[in-house]
């Protein structure tokens, strides 16, 4: 099996045993492989801005599991129970075609949502809406239950990966930029991680008792005094956390004076999945306004992620990311025409012309002459 890795524009061909299958013995193929200048990828992380987008394979150790890749449909309890109701009316039919499908998890979701919004605001039946809205209350508590971990799944025994990935890459230089992480995942598990080692992030809230999301809050810094000179000294331990897909720590709440109306909830180690609210959840693409154009917050979020890659001096690593969200894709595209933006990709296991998802990549970077890793996601 034949495998290539790129870096600094110098590709060089790998060949695998066919019954290579351990994460160590891949690992020792890189690290005894003269011709792979490894070493290289070391100076890229020590640009002035590092960012990380990371997908559902990073919880997988957790014991989350990747739904996209999922052959049999999660769904199938709701689809069940629709398909038994005589007579079905439309909206019910657009229901079972929804959840029925080949789509992404999030399009199926987004087209349910609208389905809902179509109902409140444009038919104005409000009876059908909320027949609409307890079926997707029941869509998220299947999907949650199935496929997102909670603190109490992985807290104690779990967070190892995240926890040494985390003091990895706060370990920088002073002088430069704070890591920022960008997540699609729903879980607490980098919330976690952070806390457990004693290390400050940001994640987009503000307050004590009652966490609001203010996006301006990204632009904080965190100082701290010297007694001897009197002079503030930037925290080095801190990182941005940016959620763009929600989490399930993010609640509506129509009681809050501000635009975005969404307060973050504390999900403890012993938080049981049968006390959450479904309800008020925020996940993508659920918006939290009665809106089509808003598409808050969200939109912030991707504008966030956007910006961070226009900066100079500037690195993306993508780890556990399967290219199968073009929003996403979209703006890792354009932040490649950018000439100072270095693209780092850790994937787990062998990467070949066969390797599924991981397909979606070349298609995104091939026009695009950027220094490229493409390893395994341990190394």
């Amino acid at each position: 099996m034949i495998n290539k890795v790129t870096i600094d524009g110098e590709t060089e061909e790998i060949e695998f045993p066919d019954e290579l299958y351990e994460e160590s013995d891949i690992d020792e193929v890189f690290r005894e492989n003269e011709s792979i200048p490894i070493e290289r990828l070391g100076k890229y992380y020590l640009n002035e801005n590092l960012n990380f987008l990371c997908g559902s394979g990073t919880s997988v150790s957790l014991g989350g599991e990747t739904i996209n890749d999922s052959d049999e449909n999660p769904f199938n309890g709701v689809l069940n129970e629709l398909r038994e109701i005589d007579d079905p009316k439309d909206h019910i039919k657009q229901l079972i075609k929804y959840l029925d499908s080949d789509d992404l998890l999030e399009d199926k979701f987004d087209r349910i949502n609208q389905e809902y919004l179509y109902y409140l605001n444009n038919v104005e039946d409000e009876d059908i809406a909320e027949e609409i809205k307890d079926y997707f209350e029941k869509i998220l508590e299947q999907f949650i239950e199935g496929f997102i971990p909670f603190p109490k799944d992985y807290y104690q025994s779990k967070l190892e990966d995240h926890t040494l990935f985390i003091n990895k890459i706060i370990s920088r230089k002073e002088e430069l930029n704070r890591p920022n992480i960008f997540t699609l995942n729903y879980d607490l598990a980098f919330e976690n991680s952070c806390e457990k080692i004693g290390v400050s992030y940001n994640n987009g809230f503000r307050g004590t008792h009652l966490r609001k999301f203010d996006p301006d809050t990204f632009y904080n810094e965190r100082y701290i005094k010297q007694d001897k000179t009197g002079k503030n000294k930037k925290l080095g331990t801190y990182l941005n956390l940016y959620k763009l897909h929600g989490s399930i720590s993010w609640q509506y709440s129509d009681n809050l004076d501000d635009l975005y109306k969404i307060k973050e909830v504390q999900v403890s180690d012993n938080f049981d999945k049968d006390d959450f609210n479904y309800e008020s959840l925020v996940i993508y693409p659920i918006q939290t306004k009665k809106s089509y154009s808003l598409d808050l917050p969200y939109s912030e979020l991707f504008r966030y992620f956007s910006k961070n890659l226009s900066e100079t001096q500037n690195t993306l690593v993508l780890v556990g990311y399967s290219f199968l969200d073009e929003h996403i894709n979209d703006i890792i595209r354009t932040g490649l025409y950018n000439p100072n933006l270095t693209l780092i990709i850790h994937a787990y296991g062998i990467i070949d012309d066969n390797s599924g998802y991981f397909g979606h990549m070349v298609p995104l970077i091939s026009e695009h002459i950027v220094p490229l890793s493409i390893s395994d996601i341990s190394g």
